[in-house]
């Protein structure tokens, strides 16, 4: 066993984006500080996710959020912004949407500013996620 193989690995959720975007810039700063051979530039991944279950009453519940993530050393640091997590009604459909693409492009206009200010070759990868909950059968 290789000795990397022994490192942990860890899940980093951040509670603001200022500490997301701190942490991706000691990431991109110590990169930029070694041989540029060694260097492997990654990018910045942000995605609309939804989270469709069926509630009891036959209903979808769906939780809608926004993730933005990146890779740091083996670790993956996510910064994660609920927009909202209720029964669906058809007329609540639309509005949710846009709350959720509202606060989509707000991390990502921040993200996007801090990296063009400091890194503007850290690609930012973009998209939508569904997650379908498909019940279990009985037998």
């Amino acid at each position: 066993m290789k000795d990397d193989e022994r490192t942990p690995v860890y899940e980093v959720e951040v509670a603001t984006i200022e500490e997301f975007l701190r942490l991706l810039d000691e990431r991109e700063s110590s990169a930029v500080s070694r041989d540029s051979g060694e260097c492997v530039r990654r990018g910045v991944f942000i995605a609309r996710i939804s989270e469709k279950r069926t509630s009891r009453f036959g209903f979808p519940s769906v939780r809608r959020y926004v993730v933005a993530s990146f890779v740091y050393g083996r670790d993956l640091v996510s910064y994660r912004v609920a927009t909202s997590s209720i029964v669906e009604l058809p007329e609540l459909v639309k509005s949710m949407e846009e709350r959720q693409q509202s606060a989509y492009e707000q991390v990502r206009g921040d993200i996007s500013r801090s990296l063009a200010e400091r890194f503007p070759d850290v690609s930012i990868y973009e998209g939508n996620l569904r997650l379908l909950h498909i019940p279990e059968r009985e037998t």
